[in-house]
């Protein structure tokens, strides 16, 4: 009997007990009697559990399961499907009722064959929004019913732990609806978001993992993404939204809105600041471009911050929807006690509308949530009201005790479906945030343990759409199921985060009233502790952040008394408190237009923020995606159970990038064919488990694949090598060797062959390597050919070569600040140090200007590519504490000795281009250049230790140092 349930069931579920029963129906005096005496009224009792592979857990469920008629105990159906949940209970029961023991021998008397057997009764019920359903069942087997019973109570209590995870989505395959449920809300995001190929079981070449759960993960995944791509109708609907977040400090409505709820075609430069990078110099580092292109291919954003859109300034339309969060509303003792007054939500919404103006008469309030201070409001155009649905809130506390009302979050989920004739568009749920996180500097993990708490506790009613008639069991459960804030297509968080900058209150408000102003945003925001966390994991992973190119909004003086030049209060430090962040899936493509403040809102000691999001939705056919859905899951079921082997054809086996040069990418293609009769799934592996699939400087995508017999796909291979990849590949073999090892689910491995030849680079190498080479680093034959210590060059050639170009080319020092840089110039460059060759010389003097930036760019490149910065980590506080020149010339005799000669040519480079003085330029000009160069250079020589053995220093402290050898 086990192996027949067994055998209906996935890998991913395990049978813990099986009881064979009777059907039975009440009789008078309260007796039961079986409903038919043949195999009608016999069925089997299983509870079976289920592995969820993202969360780790376990959930159960007690299938009942009908034998066929007149066929063998291998031909079964499941009848009912019961989730082991918290509406789910059983109870057992002596059975009222006598029956004969028809095993009694003929030799035996007749007081034997009336003598009662021990039979039980097993009542199972279920809880339905309506009605309670139960069944009453016989059996004879204890030893089986007890272990019934123990598995159930086991599962049960794992549910009451683990609600909020609750999924039985599982389930949909034991239904006679097998279309896949998880259409029925979105994934989870913090699981579209990371590749499959993590999802996945560890394995490597001979140890496959558990390939019968990956099949199950990625056809559930594949299926998923071509349902939808089969719906798509090849149309998209386009949702303007405009978010704004402001902690109006008790205040009610004293001011003129419009600012912050109108957009406008420049609303970034009303700020008063600029992209900052572009504004001051082009000499960034390079990104590393496979990063930007897998990233984007696998949707996965865990914890790269957004960039400024080249939309920042584009003309946007009125928004359709307005999404505004509120802080301290309400300040009052009394507030904490959860006030429901709707007085201070009322003036606040007319504010709203008045500040609309003429527009105003177009919107109206779709929703609003508050808890005691924090209010969210949703303002819709009156047009696309018909497109919004499905509204529900939620809030929760994280303030005093955990529960008091003055921290927390106010939430609203919506599902937005776009107008479309002739089909039923499938809905895109949009969930908001606004929440007000614990204050002060220094209760930043607070910040981070109410992130984690609110992200569970902010969970929202459900009730799915689902045929109870043919989906009668899972819809039991789910009807009343529910769903938590990163269900959802696009999330936004919002609000006063109050999160704050590691940097002392002095550095903090020189950096942002000293030139170059708006360049030292960048440098600061590297010590905000919400970008941090997002780095690091410990917050906001997988959240994306508009590049912030605005002051920040707290904390500004109440009067003239308590404020600064720049009108914050001197008794708070400056911060990038209030924020807007978003997280999307892939199937909704996101774009931000705007991110900035509004200074001209003064009532509060914050300033209000806004941001604006286009959304394009593609449409997609609801019914048809179902179809489509159920269609493929029939297709591709059972693989597991197969007896055929996949067969896969790669071509080519072998992949040869020829030269491989330093930041230069290079894409190949593999092909993977299905030449098998099964579907297959396959995944790249790793030779064991403590490697990675491939090295730093190689990467797959995709990683992950489902081919159906015939089909063929493309894998694209991309060769990229930085910084970090070149500091091992400089010290190896120029040789490159790899073997990719691609494993099918079921069957074999494949091996493809990766070839190539390393070019040496004077990058990513350490000072000392680089004064002892003996000529140009591509004139090397080994990585050990160097130079004796005794003939070493004082500074690395190539450093030198640079300087010299400057010192010799450039008389203006703003032609170092022109942009934008041209890739191709500055590859040149690059192959040039590590030839040897010239420098290409312009023919003209227009030409002399981007050639300057390029070189000059390439020189903070190569200096932030060293291994150790020039000034060693362990002399950074030293630094610090020089107070004069000649201070600051005695430090030098304890740098290294390869470091020195380095810093004086640079900073005597430097101190030329600060004294280049033109007819106009006045000697406040000079002094602003020299702060200037000193901003760019002071970061990448006083380099912060990665390693976190020595703490980083003021970035002001640095500069000053800098500036004793410059200025």
């Amino acid at each position: 009997m086990e192996a027949a349930v067994q055998s209906l069931l996935r890998s991913s579920e395990d049978l813990k007990a099986a009881l064979e029963v009777e059907v039975t129906q009440p009789q008078e005096h309260g007796d039961l009697s079986s409903s038919s005496t043949d195999d009608r009224s016999r069925r089997i009792l299983a509870v079976v559990s289920h592995r969820m592979d993202y969360v780790g857990g376990e959930e159960g469920s007690v299938l009942i399961i009908k034998r066929t008629p007149g066929h063998s105990i291998e031909d079964l159906s499941v009848e009912v499907v019961y989730p082991i949940s918290g509406s789910f209970s059983f109870s057992v029961a002596q059975a009222r009722r006598t029956t004969l023991d028809l095993r009694a021998s003929v030799g035996e008397t007749g007081a034997t064959l009336g003598q009662s057997r021990t039979e039980l009764t097993l009542t199972i019920k279920y809880e339905l929004a309506t009605e309670i359903r139960s069944h009453t069942l016989i059996t004879r087997d204890t030893r089986k019913l007890q272990s019934f019973t123990a598995e159930c109570r086991r599962l049960k209590d794992i549910f009451t732990r683990n609600e909020f995870d609750a999924d039985f989505s599982w389930l949909s395959l034991y239904t006679q609806e097998s279309s896949l449920k998880s259409f029925s809300y979105p994934i989870d995001l913090r699981t579209v978001n990371i590749p499959l190929h993590t999802r996945l079981s560890p394995a490597s070449a001979g140890l496959p993992g558990d390939d019968a759960v990956d099949i199950s993960i990625v056809r559930e995944n594949w299926i998923y993404n071509k349902a939808v791509e089969e719906a798509s109708t090849g149309s998209s609907a386009r949702l303007l939204i405009r978010t704004g977040t402001f902690n109006v400090n008790g205040k009610m409505p004293s001011q003129d809105l419009s600012p912050w709820l109108r957009p406008t075609k420049r609303d970034s430069e009303k700020s008063g600041w600029i992209s900052p990078l572009k504004s001051i110099s082009p000499l960034d580092i390079l990104l590393n471009p496979i990063d930007e292109q897998v990233a984007g291919n696998l949707g996965a954003s865990s914890a790269t911050l957004a960039h400024a859109s080249s939309n920042n300034n584009a003309n946007i339309s009125d928004p359709d929807l307005l999404v505004l969060g509120f802080q301290e509303l309400d300040l009052s003792t009394e507030a904490l006690l959860y006030a429901t007054s709707t007085v201070k939500e009322d003036a606040w919404v007319e504010a709203i509308l008045a500040g609309l103006g003429e527009r105003g008469i177009l919107y109206e309030k779709l929703a609003s949530k508050q808890l005691v201070g924090m209010l969210i409001i949703a303002i819709v155009k009156k047009a696309r009201l018909s497109c919004f649905g499905d509204i529900r809130f939620s809030s929760a506390g994280a303030g005093i005790m955990g529960i008091m009302g003055n921290k927390g979050a106010t939430a609203i989920r919506m599902s937005y479906t776009p107008l479309a004739q002739e089909i039923s568009p499938s809905p895109t749920v949009l969930t908001f945030v606004n929440a007000h996180l614990a204050a002060f500097d220094e209760m930043v993990e607070r910040r981070n343990s109410d992130f984690h708490d609110l992200s569970r506790r902010l969970v929202f009613d459900q009730t799915d759409e689902l045929n109870l008639n043919s989906y009668v069991n899972i819809a039991s459960e789910t009807s009343r199921r529910t769903v938590g804030l990163f269900e959802s297509d696009v999330l936004f968080w919002m609000g006063d985060l109050n999160y704050r900058i590691d940097l002392a209150d002095g550095d903090v408000r020189e950096l942002l009233s000293s030139s170059p102003g708006a360049g030292n945003i960048p440098l600061l925001l590297k010590y905000d502790q919400l970008k941090t966390a997002i780095a690091s994991g410990k917050a906001f992973a997988g959240f994306s952040e508009h590049a912030i190119t605005h002051m920040p909004s707290y904390r500004y003086a109440s009067n003239t008394t308590s404020e600064d030049s720049l009108r914050y209060d001197r008794k708070r430090k400056p911060a990038w408190t209030d924020r807007i962040l978003h997280m999307s899936a892939p199937s909704v493509r996101v774009t931000q237009h705007s991110y900035c403040t509004h200074p001209q809102i003064t009532m509060s000691d914050h300033r209000p923020v806004s941001a604006d999001f286009e959304l394009n939705v593609s449409t997609i056919d609801k019914q048809r995606r179902e179809i489509a859905a159920s269609e493929l899951y029939r297709e591709l079921w059972g693989v597991e159970q197969s007896s055929k082997t996949p067969k896969i054809k790669l071509q080519p086996m072998t992949l040869d990038f020829g030269k491989v040069y330093y930041r230069r990418l290079i894409r190949q293609t593999l092909s993977i064919q299905n030449d098998g009769q099964i579907p297959c799934v396959y995944r790249f592996v790793a030779a064991d488990a403590e490697q990675a699939i491939c090295p730093q400087w190689l990467k797959i995508d995709p990683v992950v694949g489902l081919l159906r017999p015939g089909e063929l796909s493309t894998t694209t291979v991309t060769v990229f090598v930085d910084n970090s990849s070149a500091s091992r590949l400089n010290l190896a073999p120029p040789r490159l060797d790899f073997t990719l090892i691609l494993h099918t689910a079921l069957g074999k491995d494949y091996f493809i062959s990766v070839t190539g030849e390393y070019q040496y680079t004077c990058f990513a190498n350490k000072l000392t390597r680089l004064i002892r080479l003996p000529g140009p680093v591509r004139t090397m034959k080994s990585p050990n050919d160097r130079i004796h210590a005794r003939q070493s060059v004082n500074a690395p050639r190539e450093i030198m070569t640079l300087i010299n170009w400057l010192m010799t080319h450039v008389t203006d020092p703003n032609d170092l600040f022109i942009g934008p840089l041209e890739e191709s110039i500055c590859m040149n460059i690059r192959e040039c140090l590590d030839t040897g060759d010239q420098f290409p010389f312009p023919q003209s003097g227009e030409g002399r200007g981007p050639l300057a930036t390029a070189i000059a760019s390439i020189l903070v490149q190569l200096l932030d590519s060293l291994v150790d910065p020039v000034v060693p980590p362990y002399l950074h506080a030293r630094c610090l504490q020089m107070t004069s020149r000649d201070e600051a010339f005695e430090l030098l005799d304890e740098f290294p000795p390869e470091s020195v000669n380095v810093w004086i040519s640079l900073t005597a480079f430097l101190h030329y281009m600060a004294l280049q003085k033109r007819p106009s330029q006045s000697s406040t000009d000079q002094a602003d250049m020299a702060e200037r160069l000193a901003t760019v250079f002071a970061p990448v020589l006083l380099r912060d230790d990665s390693t976190g053995l020595h703490t980083p220093v003021s970035p002001i402290g640095k500069r000053k140092f800098l500036l004793h050898f410059v200025g």
